[in-house]
């Protein structure tokens, strides 16, 4: 090869050698910069979630300190920073208003929650929800339904939380009708749902009496559970359930909250059947079950009593439910204490083949007459 040869074949090398380090050098830097987005107008208006109805739907949402929660619409970050600050979860909030973007970062760096929270100008319609745990909404009947198809890719045993809107076509696990009260205060649904989704057609069946023949009325699963976190029950309370029938709210409490549950049960085969259930769920070392009448139940180390009676009975245990200590809380399935000042009510729709609107009173000891 002469030597005019020879250098175009070094200076071919050396332009292909460089165009080679150039692409390569370009192709980083495109995967390092940040994507740019030509954002559109946002579908519906900016209107807070009252923040005593984001503590609703957070509750609802039984988060566990190992979610990820995603808000979609998320606003001024006002459920991602409680979600972070009252439950100690991650949390991400996705909104196009880059206003509210800015307004939700700076929370976040003022409450110092930096390492739990994002929050991201994007497109809630392009997300992938599959890494979430928990989704929360407040938006519109339009935008729910355009979300179905992100939201039927997440993962088994997820939730979906939604502000006044439900998921049309599909049946919550929960429908809670909550009316705070507050200044010019309406009623807000909440409606809670678990993946994956179900149809009408697909609704779990109700309870049915025990095979022994046991004639008692079970508390719905869902309502059970709402009872807890509206009594907000925590790993160091005792809960005892007055009349507890099959153990499903002292199961429930020692195994979603890590708490101490004693069931009062006159009944000796629903007694039997609690404690063959709470082995079966491996809180036998949480769960008491003692045979006997609830008027003779010893109430004041409780925290947290749950009732499903009557008027009637419910009155009727107002001297032992007034031996409560100071703060402990009250919560009754469908049956109001007569003469009590009520302090929350809940009316819930567990959904499903549970058709029946329920309703559930909370009280905090020391009790208030209704005529004070």
């Amino acid at each position: 090869m002469n030597r005019n040869a020879s250098r175009i074949v070094f200076i071919v090398l050396v332009l292909g050698a460089v165009g080679f380090y150039a692409w390569s050098g370009w192709r980083d830097y495109r995967q390092a910069a940040p994507e740019v987005h030509a954002f559109r107008a946002p579908d519906i208006p900016y209107a807070p979630t009252p923040q005593i109805v984001v503590d609703r739907m957070l509750e609802a949402a039984r988060l566990k300190k190992t979610d990820l929660l995603y808000d979609l619409g998320s606003g001024d970050g006002r459920i991602v920073l409680t979600a972070a600050q009252s439950y100690g979860v991650k949390a991400d909030g996705f909104d196009l208003d880059a206003a509210l973007v800015a307004k939700s970062r700076a929370a976040a760096r003022a409450l110092g929650l930096d390492r739990l929270v994002s929050f991201e100008r994007r497109d809630i319609l392009t997300l992938d929800l599959s890494p979430a745990d928990v989704v929360t909404l407040a938006l519109s009947p339009d935008l729910n339904r355009r979300l179905l198809p992100q939201i039927q890719h997440m993962r088994k045993g997820a939730r979906v939380v939604s502000h006044d809107f439900g998921l049309p076509g599909y049946t919550p696990d929960k429908l809670i009708r909550y009316a705070p009260e507050m200044k010019q205060g309406r009623e807000h649904l909440i409606y809670v749902y678990t993946l994956p989704l179900h149809t009408e057609a697909a609704a779990t069946p109700v309870d049915k009496r025990t095979g022994a023949g046991i004639n008692f009325v079970p508390t719905p699963q869902p309502v059970a559970e709402e009872m807890l976190a509206m009594a907000k029950v925590a790993k160091d309370d005792l809960v005892i359930d007055l009349g507890s029938g099959d153990g499903r709210i002292l199961i429930t409490a020692a195994k979603d909250y890590g708490a101490r549950a004693i069931g009062y049960e006159i009944n000796p085969e629903l007694v039997a059947l609690s404690r063959k259930k709470a082995e079966e769920d491996h809180v036998q070392d949480r769960v008491e079950v003692r045979q006997g009448n609830l008027f003779d139940a010893d109430l004041t180390q409780a925290d947290v009593v749950t009732l499903y009676l009557s008027p009637t009975m419910n009155e009727k245990l107002l001297p032992q439910l007034n031996t409560m200590k100071p703060g402990a809380r009250i919560v009754s399935h469908d049956f109001d204490i007569p003469g009590i000042k009520q302090q929350t009510v809940v009316k819930v729709t567990p959904g499903g083949a549970y058709k029946r609107e329920r309703t559930i009173y909370l009280w905090t000891t020391p009790l208030q007459r209704a005529d004070d």
